[in-house]
């Protein structure tokens, strides 16, 4: 048995959340770079930069709807130290893995019938 401070029920739903989006995200294509970075000349010696687009618009895709794993399923797939943003709302609780919600910025969900939306 894993030796943890956080709550089972924060680390389960930690790790539901990453394993749903995962899922989720599969078939998404791969962002690709639209243009090179580059200084253009300006006059008097100042140098001005052009500002340069990595990812269309609306390239991260938001998670809707996340499933959520078992506290025994969690203990399984995620070390306990996993960093994760909680949330409690009329007593349910949902936990949120930080790394995956650095690929994807954006949850959208219904925690204890509250709708809420989880960046990063």
């Amino acid at each position: 048995m894993k030796n943890t401070s956080l709550s089972p029920l924060i680390v389960i739903a930690g790790l539901s959340f990453l394993l749903a989006a995962c899922a989720s995200a599969a078939g998404s294509p791969p962002a690709t770079e639209t243009s090179s970075p580059s200084v253009a000349p300006t006059t008097g010696g100042a140098q001005a930069y052009e500002i340069v687009t990595l990812l269309p618009f609306d390239a991260i895709p938001a998670i809707d709807d996340p499933e959520f794993l078992s506290a025994a399923q969690a203990d399984e797939e995620y070390a306990p130290d996993e960093m994760v943003i909680g949330v409690e709302f009329n007593g349910q609780a949902r936990a949120y893995s930080v790394p995956h919600l650095s690929s994807h910025e954006i949850v959208n969900d219904t925690v204890g019938g509250v709708k809420i939306a989880v960046t990063w």
